[in-house]
């Protein structure tokens, strides 16, 4: 493979993703001390609710579905919780892209209030045909550069994607200690997440929720918002006889998942993103690729075909091998929407994404998965056959070890 040399000096020149350069070259320039850490992050120190949602069944749809289609039925729960989040303050975190969302709410806002309009949101969305999970929690983070950073923040948002089920709110005890009256008598204990800590169940209540509706269902949506508009407007049967030429592409996908260790620092942490956010923006580059999304934990890349995608796949785990993390590759190709965001940046949705996000982290596998819509030519007959069923979806390719 070609030597990229990527180290935190490349931060002077190089965009560093979500996480300013600054924040990282000042860590890493004196000595790590948790006076120094504790200096450098209280600007972006904040206490409050974390609520995380994520939606049920979305690989199964996307094989029932348009894209257009889906896109519509993953945005109408988004569209309600936003609307209930903010009614009462809450603030909406990052870009609400795939099936996932995160709000936040100031300590100022009492918990119970947040549980309440999270309630009355969970019976809208019993309606839709796509229901949601969610997990709330009370902690200690850090905003920055949009996102949420922390213990308590990766906590929540690893319960809400695991461990929900569609309809479900799962509260941790630091939220459960707030509640009073019918609610908490409703709380039932999940016995069966004891290991991730104490947390509780609420499923269908049955109660009177006091909540206030709000009216603003325009969350940080993953596309421009005239396509926005015509999700809302468009009935699904519309939506399934509209092509969107001026969106869709199709391209190989390669979705990057890499895993470093844990630190006790956060500022460790971000530095392994920023080393992980330059490895994958350099090693693109050398091959010609497309970065639609890079934030030093995951990347989205695009290719025209193959064999490029798996060039820069193998790569870029052996890049990421050689700076002491691991890095899981998945490959699919098909029809994707790209869509120009206001800041400048862009989203992607597509079965391909789903496939290959599915491939690099839930697959359990090592090396590059390489779906069998990518076309590979002989060079398919070097890798190993796989046949795979992840959130009910049969998926077969070839698997190559790094």
């Amino acid at each position: 493979m070609a030597t990229y040399n990527i180290s935190l000096a490349d931060l002077r020149q190089d965009i560093a993703g979500v996480i300013p350069a600054g924040l990282v070259l000042s860590w890493n320039e004196q000595d790590k001390t948790s006076a120094r850490h504790e200096q450098l992050l209280a600007p972006f120190r904040t206490r409050g609710t974390l609520v995380s949602t994520d939606s049920a069944g979305l690989s199964t749809l996307s094989q029932r579905y348009t894209l257009a289609q889906v896109l519509k039925l993953v945005s109408e729960p988004k569209e309600v919780l936003h609307s209930y989040g903010t009614a009462i303050g809450g603030e909406a975190i990052g870009i609400w892209a795939a099936d996932n969302s995160q709000m936040f709410f100031a300590e100022a806002i009492a918990p119970s209030r947040v549980v309440m309009q999270m309630l009355a949101a969970q019976a809208r969305v019993k309606a839709l045909r796509v229901q949601v999970g969610i997990g709330i929690h009370a902690c200690e983070c850090y905003k920055v550069g949009g996102g949420l950073f922390g213990a308590g923040a990766d906590f929540i948002e690893e319960i809400a994607e695991d461990a929900t089920s569609g309809g479900e709110i799962v509260l941790s005890e630091a939220i459960l200690e707030h509640l009073t009256g019918p609610v908490r008598d409703a709380a039932r204990v999940r016995e069966d997440l004891h290991e991730a800590g104490s947390l509780w169940s609420l499923m269908g209540y049955p109660g009177h929720v006091d909540a206030v509706e709000g009216d603003n269902p325009h969350y940080p949506t993953p596309f421009d918002a005239a396509f926005f508009q015509r999700l809302r407007l468009a009935s699904l049967e519309e939506l399934g006889n509209e092509a969107f030429p001026e969106y869709r592409k199709n391209r190989t996908v390669a979705f990057v998942k890499v895993s470093h260790g844990a630190h006790e620092f956060l500022l460790d942490s971000f530095t392994d993103m920023s080393l992980i956010h330059l490895a994958v923006r350099r090693i693109a580059s050398s091959h010609g690729a497309d970065v639609v999304k890079s934030n030093g934990s995951l990347a989205i890349v695009l290719f025209e075909e193959g064999r490029e995608a798996f060039a820069f796949a193998r790569d870029i785990i052996e890049e990421n091998r050689a700076l002491g993390f691991n890095a899981h590759v998945g490959l699919a190709h098909g029809e994707v929407y790209l869509f120009p965001l206001a800041n400048g940046e862009r989203e992607i949705a597509g079965h391909p994404v789903n496939v290959a996000s599915k491939l690099a982290e839930d697959s359990g596998l090592e090396g590059v998965l390489v779906e069998s819509s990518v076309g590979l030519g002989a060079l398919a007959q070097q890798g190993e056959p796989f046949r795979l069923t992840l959130s009910k979806v049969e998926l077969t390719g070839h698997r190559f070890p790094v």
